[in-house]
């Protein structure tokens, strides 16, 4: 299942949540738990340390290791799996929610990953939780139910961090694209068929990260390039709107006039004639 972080802060914004125990275990290489079931009590919240490992719930896997959390509902058939020869060390957190607020509140029952990146904040917030936990007094619970929704707070604020960071990357990777392929018939959908983006979305991120939108981006890119071309070489104008992309010379000429201000042959005579000029 993908979350939505907004969903995901919302629940915990609205929900009646109560932090219950958290325990931080260290399984050795070869570690394995097959057929046991997650807490019948409650949700969990599991944080990874060190190390990775394969949890299966419900028959769907997840590959935990630091920088992702992994949130399982109660009573959930699940199997666990240490990868690789490191010790598996993580922390896992259980909550409850009033059984009278379950129905409202379908993300409590299910599993999902959050990806967060690495964050030593959090590492931190989760180390003073457990000291706190381990203190068995009055006011080392009601530090504890504090940490608790500073772990989760700080969980959401790092999984949002995240995805803005991993948008930024992917849309560096679409400029670039556009600028390896603006030559071949590309089109906005295409461009975000390429990266796995609905192309709504698509624009909507690129937008905001170049301050135009994609088809703009890709019109600014070939006129670009065909202003190198009209300067450099003596080669047809309808040669010219192909090497940029455009198969119709006219509709070419059309928007270069429109994005310069003169035709591609008042461009290149005035360069000429510049050039003679000097």
């Amino acid at each position: 299942m993908e979350i939505n972080i907004h969903q995901l802060a919302d629940y915990f914004a609205q929900a009646s949540v109560a932090f219950f125990d958290i325990f931080a275990p260290a399984v050795p290489p070869g570690g394995r738990q097959i057929n046991w079931k997650t807490n019948k009590n409650g949700a969990g919240l599991v944080f990874p340390l060190a190390g990775s490992s394969r949890y299966t719930l419900n028959g769907t896997p997840y590959v935990l290791e630091p920088g992702v959390v992994l949130h399982a509902g109660p009573d959930t058939p699940v199997s666990k799996e240490v990868i690789g020869d490191v010790h598996w060390q993580y922390a896992l957190i259980h909550y409850q929610i009033p059984k009278e607020e379950v129905p409202r509140f379908p993300l409590f029952n299910e599993h999902f990953l959050i990806k967060t990146g690495d964050n030593p904040r959090l590492t931190d917030l989760i180390g003073q939780l457990r000291q706190s936990y381990a203190a068995l007094d009055a006011m080392a619970a009601l530090k504890s139910k504090v940490l608790f929704m500073n772990v989760v707070e700080e969980m959401i604020v790092s999984a949002k961090r995240h995805i803005r960071d991993e948008n930024a990357d992917l849309m560096t990777q679409a400029v670039e694209y556009i600028h390896r392929n603006y030559a071949d018939p590309i089109s906005v959908a295409k461009i975000s068929a390429q990266f796995g983006l609905e192309r709504r979305r698509f624009a909507y991120l690129f937008e905001r990260h170049t301050g135009l939108s994609p088809i703009s981006y890709l019109t600014e890119c070939r006129i670009r390039r065909s202003k190198e071309l009209l300067q450099t070489c003596g080669c047809p104008i309808s040669q010219v709107a192909e090497c940029v992309g455009y198969t119709d010379s006219f509709y070419f000429s059309r928007l270069f006039k429109r994005q310069t201000g003169l035709s591609p042959t008042e461009f290149r005579k005035g360069i000429h004639e510049e050039s003679w000029n000097i």
